[in-house]
């Protein structure tokens, strides 16, 4: 089968690391694979590694300003010609894209042309707007589709009330065995938190629970790692709350699944997430979660006391709460963390690969989209 993907980016983020891996485990198996990145110059880090044989094309369709409305509508009419040119070039039978606004370019794009079209929704839909252009086309292009694909459950319920698409499907990221080997080497008694630095990740509510248990657990420290534009205003609030010498921001970590499985607990303390990739990282190494079960994703990966603790989404003292009993019970710690890792087998890239398998049996047994 010929299957071209059409992404942002190959580098960075859960969207560009599970559809590479998908990608390259196509072409493993003998389809013609092609991927067509459309904001190259975007995402942090380098380009995921791609198999040999994976057939890589680069073009520019990002939005640019301009002065006026029709000026607006001729680069959009010229990036979709670009991006309409390189799809067909590369003969697909089906293509799949990621992320609602290149889903609907991509969409836009395909129209009239004769393959199957998959569009995949990376985060809860409901969680995040990319202004009323973009949610009005969607709504009318993904009825259009072949099929739309979910990674929860809970966004594809509120996808189905909003858009009435034949054939769906959810199907999560894939979660890979860490790049980490060996003994992990644990830095005494240590939480640990990763994500961009920004508004979603409401680390702001994370810092106000660590500080709530602090006192009480005055040989635990949390290591937040990542970037981003609250940087300056996360570190105010560690210094108002008189924790700067236990709440560290060092910034992106270059293993991070080795700085995971140095603490003894990961914690999650996002309004939202789109699956919760950093979750089964910290998983995989070992690690129990305390988590928000905010929509959408860690009420599908954490096993509530069996691998991590969910708590009430946007609950500071829940997290708290959550924190303070993995801080005070050691053998319920290392209880949850013990089945952490089952998640590389409940999400394992030959389970996701099934899934899609299944889904491009119903796709290919029926009409073309339009």
């Amino acid at each position: 089968m010929r299957i071209t993907l059409v992404l942002e980016n190959i580098r960075g983020g859960g969207a560009p690391f599970s559809a590479v891996n998908w990608a390259n485990a196509w072409q493993r198996r003998g389809h013609q694979v092609s991927i067509v990145v459309v904001h190259p110059n975007e995402g942090q880090g380098a380009d995921f590694a791609l198999g040999e044989g994976v057939t890589l094309t680069r073009i520019d369709v990002q939005d640019r300003a301009v002065s006026s409305r029709f000026g607006a509508l001729r680069r959009l009419w010229n990036c979709l010609s670009l991006l309409r040119g390189t799809i067909r070039a590369t003969k697909p039978e089906v293509v799949l894209s990621f992320a609602a606004p290149i889903n609907v370019r991509m969409l836009m794009a395909c129209i009239g042309l004769p393959f199957h079209r998959i569009v995949m929704e990376q985060t809860h839909p409901g969680m995040e707007s990319h202004g009323k252009f973009w949610e009005k086309w969607r709504k009318r292009l993904y009825p259009r589709a072949s099929a739309l694909v979910n990674l929860t459950r809970d966004a594809h319920d509120w996808c189905q009330e909003r858009f009435p698409v034949a054939r769906t499907a959810v199907i999560p990221n894939p979660v890979l065995p860490p790049a980490t080997t060996g003994q992990p080497k644990r830095r005494g008694r240590l939480v640990v938190a990763a994500g961009r630095l920004v508004e979603q990740k409401r680390f702001d509510l994370l810092i106000a629970a660590f500080a709530m248990v602090a006192e009480e657990s005055p040989d635990w420290n949390l290591v937040i790692y990542g970037e981003g534009a609250d940087r300056e205003w996360l570190e105010s609030l560690v210094a108002g709350h008189g924790l700067a010498g236990r709440i560290s921001l060092p910034g992106w970590a270059g293993d991070l699944s080795a700085k995971m499985a140095e603490g003894e607990f990961f914690v999650l303390s996002s309004g939202y997430e789109g699956f919760g990739n950093v979750i089964c990282e910290a998983m995989a190494v070992g690690r129990p979660v305390v988590s928000f079960n905010c929509p959408s994703g860690p009420g599908d990966i954490i096993r509530h006391e069996v691998d991590g603790l969910l708590v009430p989404p946007l609950d500071t003292e829940g997290l708290a709460a959550g924190m303070a009993r993995l801080m005070r019970d050691e053998a319920l710690c290392a209880r949850l963390g013990a089945r952490a890792p089952e998640v590389l087998e409940r999400f394992s890239l030959e389970r996701t690969l099934e899934m899609w398998d299944a889904l491009f049996e119903r796709v290919m047994g029926e009409g073309r989209s339009r």
